[in-house]
């Protein structure tokens, strides 16, 4: 339904997939969510932004670089998100925005979070990087805040290698993010150019048959050092066109994950020793990767060890939450945010990509099981 129009845009395409009015894209999720505050700025006086203890430790970067003081909230340790209860004591009058985030694809209860929001006055930018796809009630997540953003970045469930995009409906809102991405650099040939490259050798070297063949390549473009800054710059005319052409394909790849997550939930359910999220009633998660929590560290990693001398690429994501990446200025050793510790300690992520299939899947299980 997104592609019976002539003139078909990525822009055209997202705004018919979130049903917002406005939609902006940028090179990164991390400069989509800095501009959205820089935009918020330009609003409010107010200063802080509520986030969870346990998400990207680069959500940080964009709030001071904006010149906000990040707050931080627990994680729920049966819904691997933002812990409401946690999340109300955290407001005060300073507070600016609230900044839910649906980890690993997994839908956050936005009406919750929307109801403290309303209560409080606050604006509420929703995290969607890792959950395009995902459902809440039939609507996607990214469109039940003033501002949602999502990323294209390598890893995420649709990706153009890199890439971010913002939606909303909010028209003062708007005005600032579009006279912000306006003033984006723009890249040079050189750079437009590598990223093209970059995309089609990435394209190549997923495909199942290239995909051991390239491993070392696919390694490469993935993050393995703490981000200190970011760049921003503008998106490519050519990653727009893949993301566009990719949008055509979209059901395919994200039914892929859901089924693959939803099978991963099915056969470790009353698997003795480790932690499965309990999904809200009503949501269809398009899983970015699938989350096991284990309650012995040392089980954990032997189950990584062993998941990865198979060949499949088990991952352990963020060896620390935030407060103990960032100094923050919280006491670590009353830790404020237990269950982010713990469950940062504990956590496995299984892949769910397309390349996956049921044998691998079932491999996997049987592993730690």
């Amino acid at each position: 339904s997104y592609f019976n129009q002539s003139n078909i845009t990525f822009e055209s395409v997202i705004k018919a997939y979130t049903n917002k009015k406005y939609c902006y894209f940028t090179n990164s999720g991390t400069t989509a969510f800095y501009i959205i505050l820089k935009a918020l700025k330009t609003i409010s006086t107010k200063t802080e932004v509520v986030l969870p203890a346990y998400t990207a430790p680069s959500l940080i970067l964009p709030i001071k670089k904006a010149g906000l003081k990040p707050v931080l909230c627990d994680i729920s340790l049966k819904t691997f998100n933002m812990d409401t209860q946690s999340l109300e004591k955290c407001i005060n009058e300073n507070t600016l925005c609230i900044v839910p985030v649906h980890m690993f694809g997994l839908p956050m209860n936005m009406e919750d979070v929307m109801q403290i929001a309303q209560q409080h006055s606050l604006f509420v930018v929703e995290d969607a990087a890792s959950s395009l796809g995902t459902t809440i009630d039939n609507r996607p997540t990214g469109v039940f805040g003033d501002i949602g953003f999502y990323s294209f970045n390598r890893g995420k469930n649709l990706s153009t290698l890199s890439g971010g995009c913002i939606v909303t409906d909010r028209e003062e809102i708007a005005a600032t993010i579009e006279t912000e991405c306006a003033l984006l650099p723009e890249l040079g040939l050189v750079s437009k150019l590598k990223i093209a490259m970059k995309l089609i050798a990435l394209a190549l070297a997923v495909r199942p048959f290239f995909y051991t063949i390239f491993n070392d390549l696919i390694s490469k473009l993935k993050y393995t050092t703490l981000h200190t800054d970011f760049e921003s710059f503008t998106y490519t005319k050519f990653q727009a066109g893949v993301g566009c052409a990719l949008f055509e394909q979209a059901s395919k790849i994200l039914n892929k994950r859901y089924d693959h997550g939803m099978f991963l939930l099915d056969m470790l359910a009353h698997t003795k020793g480790i932690r499965l999220p309990e999904l809200i009633p009503h949501t269809v998660p398009v899983f970015n990767q699938f989350p096991v929590l284990f309650r012995d560290e040392n089980i954990k990693e032997t189950a990584f060890t062993k998941i990865n001398s198979i060949g499949i690429e088990s991952t352990k994501l963020y060896p620390d939450p935030i407060h103990r990446v960032y100094n923050l200025g919280y006491d670590l050793d009353k830790d404020p945010f237990p269950n982010a510790t713990y469950f940062s300690r504990r956590l496995l992520l299984i892949p769910t990509h397309p390349i996956m299939n049921i044998k691998k899947l079932s491999t996997i299980v049987n592993i730690i099981k």
